[in-house]
């Protein structure tokens, strides 16, 4: 009678580690990082810029692990660290550029990509955008200049087009703009979500060969909440969080005008929104809500100043009711078994004395 209650005892021992170990032993997860730089057509001279702050914060975000360290190398002997940098490439040619982000569990990963860099020409087109990184809804302005031997190029056509990344995709116009005495230019674009190669460009004359020059757009989406956002106010730091539904930034104006935000939002069933709240300086604001067929619109405005906004769309948000996993429910009856066994053991052991 003992060894069969012994032989049963290690069975369910046996069972509960095949159930424990698999779990104990996940894989492991490691950092792989991704980013951009601009302009994407560099020549030698120019300043560069590299960013992983999207992977980052998308990254810590998860909860899984956090990014402690991105090092970059640019495939010239330099070096340098944080999720945005800069650097200028000093001679033309092709260049491995790359970053390593490593987290605090001490795991580590590597993208890299090559770059061509060209030679600085006596005309040069510069395109800079207001950001390199928005949502869907906000506006980037375009602006540079066009120089002749660093001189202003004025009364000068510069074409503006965008491309996405998407196989067979054809360049698209965005604005033709006349540069000014000083060889400047400036467009306003609200573009949809996407990844753009935006340019500029100038065909040209007698006098002056042509030129481009182009960098990237990352147009970021909210989710499957939020379907748009637009305002009259100057817009920074917009950022949202999509795991908690919480979306904040800053807001400025002209003194003495009065400003707004309108957030369109998807019709959820198990969502109310009339539980959305608003923080506007730490303080909670009214709002309003109107009702399309497909959307609701959220509404509120204010008077213009520099203001910091959060809006946290969890709130009163209908939430499911967590029921113990398969393998939670696995582990807890071997565990009773195990409990049960030792128990018919010592008392098999009582009576026997």
């Amino acid at each position: 009678m003992k060894r069969t209650v012994l032989a049963v005892f290690f069975t369910v021992l046996f069972l509960l580690g095949l159930i424990i170990l698999p779990n104990a032993c996940g894989q492991i997860t490691y950092p792989s990082p991704y980013w951009n730089y601009s302009p994407i057509t560099p020549r030698m001279g120019d300043v560069v810029t590299f960013d992983a702050s999207d992977f980052e914060r998308t990254w810590n975000e998860k909860g899984e692990s956090t990014i402690v360290s991105l090092v970059w190398h640019f495939g010239d002997g330099a070096s340098a660290t944080g999720a945005f940098v800069t650097h200028t490439f000093t001679s033309p040619g092709m260049y491995l550029a790359g970053v390593t982000a490593t987290d605090n569990r001490g795991y580590g990963g590597t993208s890299e990509f090559e770059i061509e860099v060209r030679k600085q020409t006596e005309v040069t087109v510069f395109l800079s955008l207001s950001g390199g990184s928005i949502y869907t809804g906000q506006e980037v302005t375009i602006g540079g200049n066009l120089t002749y031997n660093g001189l202003g190029v004025p009364d000068a056509l510069v074409l503006l087009s965008s491309k996405t990344y998407v196989e067979g995709a054809v360049w698209n116009d965005i604005a033709k703009v006349k540069t000014d005495g000083y060889g400047t230019y400036s467009a306003v674009w609200k573009p949809t979500y996407g990844y753009y190669q935006v340019k500029a460009a100038w065909a040209g004359n007698s006098t002056y060969p042509e030129t481009s020059v182009s960098v990237i757009l990352i147009v970021k989406g909210f989710g499957n909440l939020i379907t748009d956002f637009s305002s009259n106010s100057t817009i920074s730091g917009l950022n949202f969080n999509s795991t908690n539904r919480i979306l904040s930034f800053s807001t400025e104006g002209s003194s003495g005008t009065n400003g707004y935000v309108s957030i369109t939002l998807e019709k959820e069933p198990s969502f109310d929104p009339q539980g959305i709240s608003v923080l506007f300086d730490g303080h909670p604001i009214g709002y309003d809500i109107d009702s399309t067929n497909q959307s609701w619109v959220l509404f509120f405005s204010y008077a213009h100043s520099l203001h910091t906004i959060v809006v946290d769309f969890s709130v009163d948000e209908t939430r499911e009711v967590a029921f113990p996993t398969l393998q939670f429910i696995a582990v807890s009856v071997a565990a009773a078994a195990v409990v049960a066994v030792a128990v018919l053991v010592y008392w098999k052991q009582r009576k026997q004395q």
